[in-house]
């Protein structure tokens, strides 16, 4: 009787958390960009280059960091082209719901507190960079400028050309 209890305890330990045992929480999330050897950086902190496959926490923050944060800001940059930034943010995964039918209360709050409940979006990023047209360069008592046709509006205008008659 005892072994049989054992059995459908372990049974039953074993079912619960479904998101865990699926694919626990953490998420692989794929960098590649056009061209290749970007610089990757996630919330401040640099990754290494592209291409590269990147393990994120699931709960959208680092381990031991308690603040509410529930998305990465990920930028991608590369001399000579504009950044590329976006935000992976999670959102709940299908396989949490599966602790209503067999993980139950320890389940969901196994998934919960690990993480595993959610899953990161998009998990492949491909960075097409466009190239920067804008330059500047100094050497001694010269300047160098180049002119563009869209400026990026983080830019301080300092001034215009006007079209002469």
């Amino acid at each position: 009787m005892k072994t049989k209890l054992l059995a459908v305890s372990l049974a039953l330990f074993l079912m619960s958390s479904c998101a865990s045992i699926i694919h626990g929480p953490t998420q692989t999330v794929d960098f590649t960009s056009q061209p290749t050897g970007a610089t990757i950086t996630i919330d401040g902190k640099e990754y290494g280059k592209t291409p590269q496959a990147i393990e994120l926490r699931r709960k959208g923050r680092e381990k031991g960091d308690k603040s509410d944060k529930q998305m990465y800001d990920v930028k991608v940059a590369l001399d000579g082209y504009y950044p590329y930034e976006l935000k992976i943010k999670r959102e709940m995964d299908g396989w949490f719901l599966g602790n209503i039918l067999f993980g139950g209360l320890i389940g969901i709050i196994v998934d919960a507190s690990n993480g595993a409940m959610y899953k990161l979006t998009p998990d492949q990023i491909i960075a097409q960079m466009n190239k920067s047209t804008a330059m500047n360069y100094s050497d001694e008592d010269k300047i160098y400028f180049a002119v563009t046709l869209e400026a990026d509006p983080s830019w301080m205008k300092i001034g215009q050309l006007n079209k002469v008659d």
